[in-house]
């Protein structure tokens, strides 16, 4: 009689992988940093401790790579996003709009951990990895800034890294009281003002 065969499929290594840190969202947000165990993570991607093990050493390890593999999704995002505009402004005016902490559902609940997980910055491996984490953004506007700065559509006076970490300090609040639903707060009207303003400050004649 022929074996019959199993529903369950062995995963490559780097689909599994895949497969762990996308189960992990999902448990770091209900449980938050410190009260996720390995074994909450096994539970949540329907595997075993040890299979966990055999690609990440600990839990420390994969909210790391969890962390690293987000920041790699925006900015293939931000890029997609900008391509088809040539004008470095209307670049920076489109990301004002994709703030990935709120508008990307893929990757909103997952800025709840990364909020969260700034209280364990006493652990240099998640300190290290937050620390790039936001680094990577302010180094990808600051770039755009630029070339916004070459085409005289920004302001020189001020360096476009400081600019650039500006945007990140205005983009990190707003996400991290939207979820408040404080009335008022993030109104399309609201919205529209905060880019206004945003623009106001990057516009090269107010240098």
């Amino acid at each position: 009689m022929p074996k019959k065969k199993t529903t369950s499929r062995r995963m490559k290594a780097t689909d599994r992988r895949r497969h762990l840190i996308e189960a992990a969202v999902a448990c770091f947000a209900e449980h938050g940093y410190q009260g996720t165990t390995t074994a909450k993570l096994a539970k949540a991607a329907a595997v075993s401790e040890p299979v966990l093990y055999q690609h990440f050493k600990s839990k420390q390890e994969l909210f790391v790579c969890l962390v690293e593999e987000i920041g790699k999704e925006v900015i293939r995002n931000w890029r997609r996003a900008i391509a088809p505009l040539t004008s470095p402004m209307d670049q920076l005016r489109l990301l004002f709009r994709l703030n990935p902490a709120i508008t990307d559902p893929h990757t909103s609940q997952l800025y709840q951990v990364i909020f969260m997980a700034q209280t364990e910055i006493g652990d240099p491996a998640v300190l290290a990895a937050l620390q790039a984490h936001y680094e990577q953004y302010a180094r990808f506007l600051g770039n755009l800034i630029k070339r916004a700065q070459r085409a005289g559509q920004v302001r020189r006076d001020v360096p476009a890294h400081g600019l650039a970490w500006q945007l990140v300090h205005a983009a990190i609040g707003f996400a991290f009281i939207k979820p408040l639903n404080i009335p008022g707060h993030a109104t399309p009207a609201n919205v529209e003002q905060t880019i206004g303003l945003l623009v106001e400050m990057l516009a090269a004649d107010r240098a």
